[in-house]
């Protein structure tokens, strides 16, 4: 109540305070309830979204007619218009690669493909710790964070069941998982729902990025940040226990393993291959959905368990950034932010990423996404126009730091997987997860828009 209220203070206030269009005024009240439900969580973060798309429909399209509702400049949005963002095709892409990760969990292909990767890193505690950030990482690419972390944690639990309940080196290898799993996620479009909210206004800012060429843009990022996260895990941690080794038992596939094993693999391959074939990673993603549902290898009841409410988060950050560029809202702001005219790029993406990264410690990392996104690319498009490489620098570089908001134990599901193994503190969490997250938004801010231009000088 007190958030609804806040909201239908701001929407009176700016009736009567301000000349702003009808449309402008309703959607600040939107936007300002969205920002409060999602920072408090009153309401479930997908609950959040319908309404969302709810009151944009209502007041926005007016399908009723009703006096003092829709646009007062124009003519109001059709209905199909505010719905689009449900049949977004980004959402489709997430819908595959949750499939793909639902059967690789169902035949074991997770933890059968995990401990042959982890095999030849048992040898050192250095490797270990290596190995079991770098497996992590590749499955948190491909699959939810929050089933990677779980599943690497049981893979993990025959080493920690080795050592000394004091050996500090525990510590290491349970953050590992959490900071890999995040990290990781940031590597391809369908790894974090972050990543997905940015192609979603990527491309209703008229322009498109690949598969592929996410990829060659964020996993260069990607890798040095793991690399900088597993040398402070093993400085900090280093373990007592002289002569530590690992060799996983290894796991056999059967028939259906090998099938979704091949299926993923084709997907994967269609995926880094679309500059050569031109099917859209959307439609390639309905690969292993038919594959999968029409050999009945997933059951109605696996479908079920999906995480719906992750993409009816995503499709309410969508909407959320529509509503804000046809009512105008968006510029609105930017202008107000820019009133001295003298904001670079790299200092608009500082601001917006540091606010990212603060936002994205105490809630959603998805929702501070959905929050900043419509902003950060209005902002480009006031300073930059349609240069297209800044516009992917600004969308990659929030969706990029949200998912190094890992701070504390409720800021992602693999930081509070591992805290509820009880070997980590809220300290050790916080001492290398905010430190992580202020080395890595630097990173990012220096390092995301050269690579971006380099990829686009040459044609990728």
């Amino acid at each position: 109540m007190a958030c609804l209220l806040v909201a239908a203070a701001v929407v009176v206030g700016l009736s009567t305070a301000s000349e702003l269009p009808r449309e402008a005024i309703w959607m600040a009240g939107i936007f300002v309830l969205a920002a409060m439900l999602w920072v408090t969580e009153a309401l479930p973060l997908f609950a959040t979204s319908l309404l969302v798309i709810a009151l944009q429909i209502v007041l926005l399209a007016n399908p009723g007619q009703w006096p003092g509702l829709g646009f007062e400049t124009g003519e109001s949005p059709r209905i199909g218009s505010i719905l689009a963002a449900v049949a977004d095709p980004v959402l489709l892409l997430f819908f595959g690669g949750f499939l793909l990760a639902q059967a690789a969990v169902k035949e074991g292909v997770d933890r059968s493909m995990a401990g042959l990767i982890l095999r030849p890193f048992g040898r050192s505690a250095a490797l270990l710790l290596l190995g079991i950030m770098g497996v992590t990482a590749l499955f948190s690419m491909w699959m939810s964070n929050t089933a990677t972390a779980a599943m690497m944690i049981a893979l993990v639990a025959p080493i920690l069941a080795t050592l000394a309940p004091g050996e500090r080196f525990r510590k290491a290898l349970v953050l590992a998982v959490a900071f890999a799993a995040n990290i990781g996620g940031m590597g391809t479009p369908i790894g974090s729902p972050p990543n997905a909210v940015a192609i979603g206004f990527i491309r209703k800012a008229g322009l498109d990025i690949s598969f592929v060429q996410w990829m060659v843009i964020v996993v260069p990022l990607m890798v040095g940040l793991l690399l900088l996260t597993w040398v402070m895990l093993y400085a900090l941690f280093r373990p007592q226990t002289p002569g530590l080794q690992f060799a996983p038992p290894p796991q056999r596939l059967g028939g259906r393993g090998w099938f979704v094993v091949a299926v993923f693999t084709i997907t994967v391959i269609l995926w880094l291959s679309e500059p050569l074939h031109g099917l859209p990673a959307a439609v390639v993603a309905l690969l292993p959905a038919i594959a999968f549902t029409a050999t009945r290898l997933l059951s109605a009841d696996d479908v079920n368990r999906l995480d719906w409410n992750i993409l009816i988060l995503i499709a309410g950050g969508i909407s959320l950034g529509m509503g804000m560029q046809m009512t105008g809202l968006d510029g609105i702001i930017v202008e107000a932010a820019l009133r001295d005219r003298t904001i670079t790029l790299a200092a608009a993406l500082a601001l917006l990423a540091t606010a990212t990264l603060l936002l994205g410690t105490f809630m959603s990392n998805t929702a501070a996404a959905n929050l900043l996104l419509p902003i950060g690319i209005s902002l480009v498009t006031a300073t930059a126009g349609d240069d297209g490489a800044a516009i992917h620098y600004m969308a990659i570089g929030i969706a990029l730091t949200a998912s190094l908001s890992m701070a504390l134990p409720i800021s992602t599901p693999p930081n509070a997987i591992v805290y509820g193994t009880g070997e980590i503190s809220t300290r050790d969490l916080a001492v290398v997860g905010a430190t992580m997250g202020i080395i890595g938004t630097a990173l990012i801010i220096l390092f995301a828009a050269p690579i971006v231009r380099f990829w686009q000088s040459i044609g990728l």
